[in-house]
């Protein structure tokens, strides 16, 4: 007799296997895969494991992986010493460009990843010229449009209609002195109407080669949200004494956003910053609460209007050398510096000089030994500059405050080799010790900059804070930023650097290349009965203590015994 057929349609299934619902057990050893042998493996093995399955979380963070560009969602400076790496993976290759092309692949593959990759085609949007804002204007204005319709079908969600503005985290206004006269007005307009339709914008980066007309600051303090936490303003032609716009001059502009956290002010070029400083110019005293990084051009009158802001949690400042005015004499600066840092300069614990983006080699207008003084900044913790700048150099006064004899002497080296150089030392000299400074970061060095039998300023540098290392009792890491040792074409990279770094570790010093490895010459044990003795050029990584060698061995001639 047959056994009864089961049908579908019964209701009737199987007892459930137990080890269907327990799992694999685990005394039994790894399962059979699902779908070798006879018996097929349990229900957990047999789902389908493949793409589909990924929830949306995963897939928008695979988009952002594939899309990702630095500096793309902030304005803010990385950590210069974050340890660098060969641009050899992932997020290394991708450009402006090839990431745009990347998402807008994505949002064409499928109705779900264009629900998904839509965020990230409108995070980041970059609009330069009058045609381009009125595109993108448009593109904001009918997807609301979109979803107020499907809310009065019964379709949308609770929220009010934003459209794809509401994805806008960082936003730049491009507009260039090419752009015609007759397409300014609507350049403006929508500018301040795409502003308007972006309430969840983050950053703000707006670079205007032209001058701005009436009434444009008092929109975008209308419509900007105040919500803001980073704004990027490049301007050219500023005419102070003249009254024209400016964010300088605005009384209620920045003081809206009371959640500012990074101020870039670098790229304003002020053309009668002479004339404004001759004759006193007043600046309002505004308050920004949370400001954390500011950066200024060398512009003493930009200085002079940092200075009556009240800033109570600033510690990152970016001096940029490239934004100075050449007509601007150095009393100004000097003057106006002084002032800054009296103000501020007890809140500073990080410091970087960005040299003039010009072919000549000539050091920046502030000297780095402005920012080493234990009265005007005594909280300073880390220190950035190019090698082109000045070096540091002790006064007369402060070697008579070091005890040492020998870091005295060093102290003095370095005191007669800066007077005697080409460049001069450094303004002011070091006047007292710097008990908190820990870390220096120096820019723009290269193995043919090491050589020792070819002095550079580079090891002006080096050797400077060898010798003043009295004077520096904190120091703890010197690094290369930007020079990595391990991917040097020069066979020698190694060695030369080997020897710099002998130097550091002789006074306590770490000296560390780009990407924070501390590279040293250990001697392995002599075996027995071996006439050769073998050394190796280590590399510590000092972010995660691994560590590499690279041998070279050294022949020794043992002679016959007599």
């Amino acid at each position: 007799m047959a056994p009864p057929e089961l049908r579908p349609d019964v209701g009737i299934s199987p007892p459930a296997d137990p080890e269907d619902v327990r799992g694999p057990d685990p005394a039994s050893g790894p399962a059979a895969p699902a779908g070798t042998g006879n018996t097929p493996g349990p229900a957990w093995a047999r789902e389908r494991r493949d793409h589909t399955s990924l929830p949306p979380e995963l897939w928008l963070e695979i988009f952002r992986y594939a899309t990702h560009v630095a500096r793309a969602r902030t304005i803010a400076p990385p950590d210069a010493f974050a340890p660098e790496r060969p641009a050899d993976y992932a997020w290394g290759v991708n450009s402006p460009t090839q990431s745009m092309r990347t998402k807008c692949t994505l949002v064409r593959v499928c109705r779900a990843w264009r629900a998904l990759a839509t965020e990230l085609l409108y995070e980041h949007v970059v609009v330069s010229g009058t045609r381009r804002m009125q595109l993108f204007c448009r593109t904001l204005v009918e997807s609301r449009e979109v979803e107020r319709k499907l809310k009065e079908a019964g379709e949308g969600g609770a929220e009010p209609p934003l459209g794809h503005g509401r994805w806008v985290r960082h936003l730049e206004a491009h507009l260039f002195k090419s752009v015609w006269v007759l397409q300014l007005a609507d350049y403006w307009q929508c500018t301040v109407r795409a502003v308007s339709m972006c309430q969840r914008l983050r950053v703000f980066s707006c670079v205007w080669q032209t001058s701005l007309p009436r009434g444009l600051l008092a929109a975008l303090e209308q419509y900007l949200p105040s919500t803001l936490q980073e704004l990027y303003w490049e301007q050219d032609g500023v005419l102070i004494a003249a009254n024209e716009p400016s964010i300088l001059t605005s009384t209620s502009f920045l003081s809206k956003f009371s959640a500012l956290r990074v101020l870039d002010l670098r790229k304003i070029c002020v053309l009668d910053a002479h004339d404004s400083l001759q004759q006193g110019v007043k600046f309002a005293t505004l308050t920004l609460p949370h400001v954390a990084c500011l950066a200024l051009p060398t512009c003493p009158l930009l200085l002079k209007f940092a200075a009556a802001l009240e800033m109570p949690v600033l510690h990152y400042l970016i001096l940029d050398a490239s934004g100075a005015p050449r007509t601007v004499w150095a009393y100004w600066l000097s003057k106006e510096l002084s002032g800054f840092l009296e103000r501020h300069g007890t809140k500073l614990r990080t410091v970087e000089l960005l040299p003039a983006a010009t072919p000549s080699f000539r050091p920046g207008p502030v000297g780095i030994s402005a920012f080493l003084s234990p009265t005007t900044c005594p909280n300073l913790d880390t220190l950035v500059f190019d090698c082109r700048e000045k070096a540091i150099a002790p006064s007369t006064a402060a070697l008579s405050q070091i005890d040492d004899r020998d870091a005295r002497e060093a102290a003095s080296r370095i005191y007669v080799a800066a007077s005697t150089s080409s460049t001069g030392p450094a303004t002011p000299p070091l006047e007292a010790a710097h008990p908190r400074l820990r870390r220096v970061g120096i820019r723009g060095t290269g193995v043919s900059r090491l050589y020792p039998n070819k002095p550079t300023q580079t090891q002006a540098h080096l050797n400077a804070f060898t010798g003043c290392r009295g004077l520096l009792p904190g120091l703890e890491v010197v690094r290369t930023l930007g020079f990595l040792v391990g991917t040097s074409t020069d066979p020698l990279a190694p060695d030369i650097f080997v020897w710099w770094t002998e130097k550091f570790e002789h006074v306590g010093v770490d000296l560390q290349d780009g990407e924070g490895v501390v590279w040293l010459l250990e001697e392995e044990p002599e075996k027995k009965g071996s006439k050769k003795s073998s050394e190796k050029v280590s590399r510590v990584d000092s972010a995660g203590g691994k560590k590499a060698s690279m041998k070279m061995e050294v022949v020794i001639t043992v002679p016959a015994p007599v």
